[in-house]
């Protein structure tokens, strides 16, 4: 009988992907030269192409072996890339967007196949889901900076109703950070670059005793800002974070071990500004509306007196751009952010089957101001607080057998809330607050069996059951809204999801699957801009299916060649419009959706010394739904649009190229390249939050030494410096705003390891 915790060796389990060239004898001239490394031995020291371990299904398996839409890197490739953090990733997964309303550290949002939390407030979660360390996040902000140290990430693309089970419609990313060693490792690096960014991270791990291990890592990061207040001269969208996580990993007596963790991260900086866009050629009332071109370019101007009449290009004195906003916030735009959590995983293994528990805890407290105008006038600022407490315990049983690998286990979840908006100063002098409280528990029985057929093909089949309850309730305070009130509301939900596929091997190098599966992200309230009674009524259920099949298969030993199509139907998708300052938003079931396309992702080494990553997706998605809502006192009907950050088509590119210096050491150069259609950043699909196409650059070289102790970088990133939004949204009858994607940066970066 196979080893209780290990997979049953099946087919390309038992194979081991060689990603590198085989070695090859140099010539005798080349021999002759002493001391001379080849370059074979520099791409197996430096290359990025290389045999990934997940466990997208609940165990450890070959990347090649599963048969889920999978892109997965390792924290080696991810370091020797030159991705600062996890999140840099997704630039080279097909179909897989990012984007950050207030910030990275703050409230990052992750789009997969088109399906992305459209809401900005705290009291929701994404139905991409972020896990860390098999622990997962409902709120997300701050997890950005505790992504270091990494062993891998792993891009689960499509509903994974099974074993994840919880707001995963869209699919997950799982950041899985190094664990503690057997012996004694240590590493440090230290960079330098465009506005005066240092970054320090330093690790150290090894054996305290005979069955007893740590780890610590830490990582600090300051930056002066990319942007500059035109009001007051200051410096925005700063860095001042600091990050920290700590193991120790015990074997226990009877084949059992425990591995605690404990981390946290802290944010100390200034919040990004938004740049202005007025809709009019004038600020005259009954002003014509501009071209989008012009209003995109900060021209064009509001007819709101509040907002001081002044097009978006005066507000920052001509410098319309990433680099210059404006804001008239009295108390500035502050971002604190506090985390802190832990979580203690057992497993214990024993005749045929492995328990392993995972209880966890998270907390966070998070401060942000914005400017919501982006101009000198003050007139609509705001400030949101968050107070949340999150519990987790998953408990599960991994079994394998002749035939067939089986998990069975429960899940809890308890999450508590306590959100605060408020508006401290408008030009009329109103004061707007609500004071929301939002208690979520929700538990879960799953299960999924993979069973062998035939020696070619395999049957996987899963089920989950999930209820969930959400009490909330709202203390409307002064407001904007003369019929906001007081009130105290719950939900329950449940649901049970599924998946059932077909695994076909016909050879060692190829996997071919074909699945169904299904999804479900719980109903909810809103937590901000609650107009009215109705608006604090709850949201229901968002429901998915999805089809898909799959191709996994290594050409000539070498090439890495992994496609997908899907098909996918969402029931009641959820999404929030704001209408105006005056109006409030508006959270609701926004219809039906369906979505359709395809992934590929190739890995090849093209010579000795030179290696490609590509990837495309394709994406075609469309409303069904009777609802329209205004939007700059247009009237835009959700019926036929597309979803918002789904562009139509992306292709992602990454090319190394080794060079030998002998006994010298190694160069290594690195191009890599992201590009993605035109698309829209809000659900209404109006014409200013349409953004054009763009593609993003970035450059690396870097010398290491001969053992690869030590290396010294330069890189680039944005290298055309492009000009784009990740975020628009309309506030006003003839005004909205722009959050800008990050300007050109460069710097250098020492690394050791022991």
């Amino acid at each position: 009988m196979p080893a209780p915790n290990s997979s049953k060796p099946h087919h390309s389990d038992t194979q081991t992907f060689k990603p590198l060239l085989p070695g090859r004898r140099l010539l005798a001239t080349a021999i002759a030269l002493a001391g001379t490394l080849t370059t074979t031995t520099a791409l197996a020291q430096q290359s990025v192409l290389e045999e990934v371990t997940v466990t997208a299904q609940k165990r450890e398996q070959s990347l090649q072996d599963v048969s889920v839409a999978v892109s997965a890197f390792s924290g080696d490739a991810i370091e020797k890339m030159g991705f600062e953090e996890g999140l840099d990733i997704t630039q080279q997964v097909p179909n897989m967007n990012f984007f950050a309303i207030f910030g990275e550290a703050s409230s990052p949002s992750v789009s997969l196949r088109g399906i992305s939390l459209v809401n900005f407030s705290d009291s929701w979660e994404s139905p991409v889901s972020i896990y860390v360390d098999d622990v997962y996040r409902g709120n997300p902000a701050g997890s950005a900076i505790q992504l270091f140290d990494l062993e891998r990430v792993e891009v689960l693309r499509g509903p994974q109703g099974t074993l994840y089970g919880r707001n995963t419609t869209g699919g997950l990313v799982h950041y899985v950070s190094r664990k503690p060693t057997e012996s004694l490792e240590a590493t440090a690096s230290a960079s330098y670059g465009s506005y005066s960014e240092r970054i320090l991270e330093g690790t150290l791990s090894g054996p305290i005793n005979r069955n007893m291990r740590g780890r610590v890592a830490v990582k600090s990061t300051h930056n002066d800002g990319w942007q500059t207040n035109a009001v007051t001269e200051e410096k925005l969208n700063d860095t001042n974070s600091f990050g920290y996580r700590t193991q120790l990993e015990i074997d226990l007596a009877d084949h059992s071990s425990l591995l605690l963790n404990v981390h946290g991260s802290r944010a100390d900086q200034q919040s990004v500004g938004f740049a202005h866009l007025g809709y009019l050629e004038s600020p005259e009332e009954g002003a014509a509306t501009c071209s989008i071109a012009r209003i995109q370019n900060g021209k064009c101007y509001s007819a709101n007196p509040g907002l001081g009449g002044i097009s978006g290009e005066e507000a920052v004195n001509g410098n319309f751009g990433p680099e210059h906003v404006a804001s008239g916030a009295t108390d500035g735009l502050a971002t604190e952010i506090d985390t802190f959590g832990t979580s203690a995983t057992f497993i214990r293994d024993f005749e045929g089957f492995t328990l392993t528990s995972i209880t966890a805890y998270e907390e966070l407290d998070k401060f942000l101001q914005d400017d919501g105008d982006g101009l000198p006038a003050v007139w609509f600022d705001e400030q949101y607080s968050v107070d949340a407490e999150q519990y987790t315990q998953e408990v599960r049983l991994n079994g394998v057998t002749q035939n067939s690998n089986w998990v069975t286990g429960f899940y809890y979840y308890k999450d508590d809330r306590g959100l605060n908006t408020q508006a401290p100063t408008t030009a009329d002098g109103l004061w707007h607050q609500e004071i929301v409280t939002l208690d979520s528990t929700s538990w879960a029985l799953f299960g999924q069996v993979e069973y062998d057929l035939s020696s070619t093909l395999t049957l996987v089949s899963g089920l989950r059951y999930t209820e969930e309850e959400r009490d909330f309730s709202q203390d409307a305070g002064p407001s904007f809204y003369p019929d906001a009130v007081d009130t105290q509301k719950d939900l329950s939900d449940q649901a049970t999801t599924g998946r059932i596929g077909i695994d076909w091997r016909p050879s060692d190098r190829t996997l071919a699957y074909a699945s169904y599966s299904t999804g479900f992200k719980s109903g909810g309230f809103s937590g901000s801009y609650n107009r009215n009674d109705l608006a604090t009524d709850p949201v229901g259920a968002e429901t998915i299916d999805n089809f898909e099949l799959g191709l996994k298969t290594t050409i000539a030993d070498v090439y890495r060649l992994n496609a997908a199509a899907f098909h996918y139907s969402v029931q009641d998708f959820q999404a929030q419009v704001f209408i105006s300052v005056a109006e409030g938003s508006v959270i609701t079931n926004a219809g039906d959706v369906t979505g359709t396309g395809a992934e590929l992702e190739l890995t090849a080494p093209i010579t000795d010394n030179f290696e490609v990553i590509a990837g495309a997706g394709w994406l075609s998605t469309e409303f069904d739904s009777e609802q329209s809502f205004v939007v700059a006192a247009d009237t835009y009907t959700l019926d036929g649009n597309e979803l918002p950050s789904a562009p139509g088509f992306t292709y992602n590119l990454v090319a190394r190229y080794y060079q030998s210096l002998g006994s010298n050491g190694d160069l290594v150069f690195q191009g890599d390249y992201a590009w993605q259609d035109d698309h829209y950043l809000q659900v209404e699909n109006d014409p200013y939050s349409m953004q054009s196409a763009y593609g993003l650059a970035n450059a690396k070289v870097s010398w290491h030494s001969p053992s690869d102790a030590y290396s010294v970088e330069a890189f680039a990133r944005n290298l055309t410096n492009e000009e784009y939004f990740t975020y628009q949204n309309t506030l006003g009858a003839d005004w909205g705003y722009g959050v800008w994607g990050q300007p050109r940066t460069a710097g250098l970066r020492f690394n050791w390891k022991m």
